[in-house]
């Protein structure tokens, strides 16, 4: 089977030559007991990202992308991560092809960078566009046995669906989710922290209920204290609510 090329390079090329300009152990540092790091800058990757997408063959690289590494040599973090800033710049025209690729994606995600890193192609246009497929294509994550495809689900409904519509519902979604995972909680930390800076008067109630996981709901208060757009007087109240 043919190797992917592009500008004469295959992509494991690519990403030994970019590593020579990153910075490996401060990567490694964030990311403990992730293997194959090689410590990539992100705008780096986001640029050869641009440029598989303008490849006429992009799909060729998504069907080499989606086999996997040849050898756990070079099963690089950084080529999942690349796989998944693809999918945010391909051209696309039949959604249901498109949420395909991302949905063989989401499994290869082994760490919250990787996971963070993704966006859909088309952004929130195509959200407003197709608002009722894209929720329901989230929604199972938050059911998911894996840590990173629950992080998935809260990370990308925290982008793009913290809105009028779909605050409360999320909101319950994410109180419902079980796993215990670390990267999990530490997402729906972060997800309940924009509900609130974004819809706080909606949000107040569940935590003054204390509908979350105590980890999290501490985490949350910790996260919008953080926030420059939470002023002093709230910031006292919100503290008063941890546990």
């Amino acid at each position: 089977m043919n190797t992917y090329h592009i500008e004469g390079r295959s992509i494991t090329e690519w990403l030994l030559a970019l590593a020579e300009r990153g910075n490996k152990p401060f990567t490694e540092r964030l990311h403990p007991n992730i293997p194959g790091v090689l410590g990539l800058r992100l705008p780096d990757l986001r640029k050869l990202a641009k440029m598989i997408a303008k490849d006429p063959n992009w799909q060729e690289y998504l069907a080499e992308a989606e086999r996997g590494a040849s050898s756990l040599k070079e099963d690089f973090m950084e080529a999942r991560t690349l796989h998944g800033l693809v999918l945010g710049a391909i051209p696309h025209r039949d959604l249901e092809e498109y949420l395909g690729y991302v949905a063989r994606w989401i499994p290869r995600i082994n760490s919250w960078s990787v996971c963070d890193c993704f966006s859909f192609s088309g952004g929130k246009s195509l959200v407003a566009q197709h608002s009722d497929r894209l929720w329901s294509f989230l929604l199972p994550y938050f059911d998911a046995k894996g840590e990173y495809e629950v992080r998935f689900g809260v990370v990308a409904t925290m982008q793009y669906f913290i809105d009028e519509e779909h605050l409360l519902p999320l909101l319950d979604h994410y109180v419902g989710v079980q796993h215990e995972g670390y990267y999990v909680q530490m997402a729906l930390a972060w997800a309940v922290a924009e509900c609130y800076i974004r819809f706080p008067d909606r949000t107040l109630p569940y935590l003054r209920q204390l509908h979350f996981h105590p980890w999290v709901h501490n985490k949350a208060i910790q996260k919008i204290c953080e926030s420059y757009r939470i002023n002093p007087s709230t910031k006292v109240e919100l503290k008063s609510l941890r546990i």
